[in-house]
């Protein structure tokens, strides 16, 4: 669900921060993350760190709504979810709609925070940290790449050899109506992908492959894929006419979609999670896969 504006009275002057710790439940680093993100206004003014406030002030708020969604596995620090294709992984703006945030954290409270986000299309394995302390040793597990992520996608040709695309992305930093597609940049970050193919269909002249993102970036293995001449299937952005990933953009219920890009969704799929925690090691594997492609079931 999206943010929910609310309005508090404030009789005693109060620090903007200790407002919402005190009577909010906010943690010091929510608190300052709310004050940041303008959260908090009062009379349309965008109240400070550092303001004392009183009166009437009103709060953006995130509204968890259950979407039915259960996560593929829980304990007391963490959770697996098994991302379904076309539904965010965060909120996006204020706008109202559904995210897997929502079912986090109706189902494990506010403290339950995302550890590492998906694209709305892609599907699959996303991991969620129960409590800010283990949020924080999952993300410097993730930042040392500790936590091992492997993908399945459907390209298109025939992809018959193993190939290390090894080539800088950078995001693009003028505005425009495409301006989310990250593009192929000598002065971009260094970015790797390892891509395997697994089998190739002649008939649809198709291959399904493992896609091992080396590096982290923006719609890495998307664009990794269309800059070796295999486009992933049902990409409205990377290997689309440009007018098509317009239209896209305008209406994300474009009935032409599958006429478009090749399939009916992004043949994008997040498929194992491998890391160590606590001394325990753990292996999970996505239980989605493409229904719009049964000839690669028996690969799954």
């Amino acid at each position: 669900m999206p943010f929910i504006t609310s309005k508090y009275e404030i009789s005693t002057p109060t620090p903007a921060f200790l407002f919402l710790m005190r009577h909010r439940g906010y943690s010091i680093r929510e608190a300052q993350r709310a004050i940041d993100k303008a959260y908090l206004t009062q009379n349309g003014h965008i109240i400070k760190k550092s303001e004392i406030i009183c009166g009437k002030v009103e709060l953006n708020e995130f509204k968890a709504y259950d979407i039915a969604l259960e996560p593929l596995y829980h304990n007391e620090d963490f959770c697996v979810y098994d991302k379904p294709h076309n539904l965010l992984s965060h909120p996006k703006g204020r706008f109202y709609h559904y995210s897997l945030n929502d079912a986090l954290k109706s189902r494990f409270g506010n403290r339950a925070s995302i550890v590492h986000r998906l694209d709305k299309q892609t599907s699959g394995l996303l991991l969620c940290a129960l409590n800010p302390v283990s949020e924080k040793e999952l993300k410097i597990l993730m930042q040392q790449r500790q936590i091992h992520k492997s993908y399945y996608a459907i390209v298109e040709g025939k992809l018959t050899q193993e190939i290390l695309v090894d080539e800088p992305i950078s995001t693009q930093k003028h505005k425009g109506d495409l301006c989310i597609k990250s593009i192929i940049c000598k002065n971009g970050k260094e970015s790797r992908t390892l891509i395997r193919p697994i089998a190739y269909h002649e008939r649809t002249d198709s291959t399904l492959i493992c896609a091992l993102a080396l590096t982290g970036r923006t719609h890495q293995i998307r664009l990794h894929c269309n800059f070796i001449g295999h486009r992933i299937l049902g990409d409205p952005l990377y290997g689309a006419k440009e007018e098509h990933s317009r239209f896209y953009l305008d209406n994300k219920n474009l009935t032409q979609y599958t006429q478009y890009f090749g399939a009916p969704y992004l043949c994008l799929n997040a498929r194992e999670l491998k890391f160590s925690f606590k001394g325990i090691n753990y292996h999970f594997t996505s239980t989605l896969d493409f229904k719009c492609a049964p000839h690669f079931q028996p690969y799954f």
